[in-house]
């Protein structure tokens, strides 16, 4: 309960500027779109943990009038800033923005032609939300997972350079724990995983003005004193990596996932 509350707490803080702070990858969705069933007159999504609506965004940028979304979390403050952010398409009604719990959706029994979810999956009680993904699609639909594992989190340049970023990271899930959790779900067919790398140039004070305002969860787990620390060390080690730009890579995993026709519904997931 108490890693729930602080990642509560850590959302609404962030929630304003989150936005400002995040790298947002689009070929994440060049790749979904790829999977996603089209052949159908209107393509039912739900982004679960979809924060401020980042690649809800791309999403509906790039589906057009074809796309019913659901963006989906379980913060308020993260749901608000969304709800403004995607105003438009909410008048067109190609959209509805609902608050979830990951491991309960409210969707009807195969009702859906995808479940997409970024960078938010280590949130997720993982077997929960998979048995509930499953239930919720319908056969030959999608389930997308884009997420880092803790070997790509140690590369990162937060990994490397940032005192104590991997030892408190402890929630990211290895990718044979999500290959697992996928196998134990009769009706989903892991189709593709796809590890997708980024390299970035990126002003100093960039970095740092993403490490001052959270925009990482993990940072909430420092206490005051551990983060101020570690802060100063990163600050330091970044006037050696640059002058005043640095150049760092980035990787994540895609996990494409398929509903199959198998009849093992509906799930009954203790509450």
């Amino acid at each position: 309960m108490g890693n729930i509350r602080g990642a509560q707490r850590h959302f609404a803080r962030v929630a304003s500027v989150y936005d400002r702070y995040r790298n947002t990858d689009p070929d994440v969705i060049d790749t979904i779109l790829e999977h996603l069933p089209m052949d159908r007159p209107e393509v039912h999504v739900a982004d679960i943990g979809c924060g401020t609506g980042r690649y809800s965004a791309l999403l509906t940028s790039s589906m057009n009038g074809a796309l019913r979304l659901w963006c989906c979390d379980y913060s308020f403050e993260m749901l608000r800033e969304c709800r403004e952010e995607l105003s438009d398409a909410m008048r067109d009604r190609m959209l509805r923005v609902c608050r979830v719990n990951a491991g309960k959706l409210p969707f009807a029994n195969q009702s859906l032609d995808a479940i997409v979810t970024f960078n938010a999956v280590h949130h997720f009680d993982l077997e929960r939300f998979f048995a509930e993904s499953a239930r919720s699609l319908r056969p030959g639909s999608l389930l997308a997972v884009y997420t880092r594992t803790p070997e790509q989190n140690a590369r990162t340049i937060w990994g490397q350079h940032f005192p104590g970023f991997n030892e408190k990271e402890e929630r990211l899930y290895p990718r044979e724990r999500l290959e697992r959790a996928v196998y134990g779900i009769p009706s989903l067919q892991l189709e593709d995983v796809r590890e997708l790398s980024h390299h970035r140039i990126e002003p100093s004070d960039l970095l740092l003005d993403r490490a001052r305002n959270f925009h990482y969860s993990t940072f909430a787990l420092y206490s005051p004193e551990e983060f101020a620390a570690a802060f100063e060390i990163f600050a330091q080690k970044l006037k050696f990596l640059g002058n005043g730009s640095v150049e760092h890579d980035s990787a994540n995993t895609l996990l494409l996932i398929r509903r199959t026709d198998a009849t093992d519904l509906p799930y009954d997931v203790a509450p």
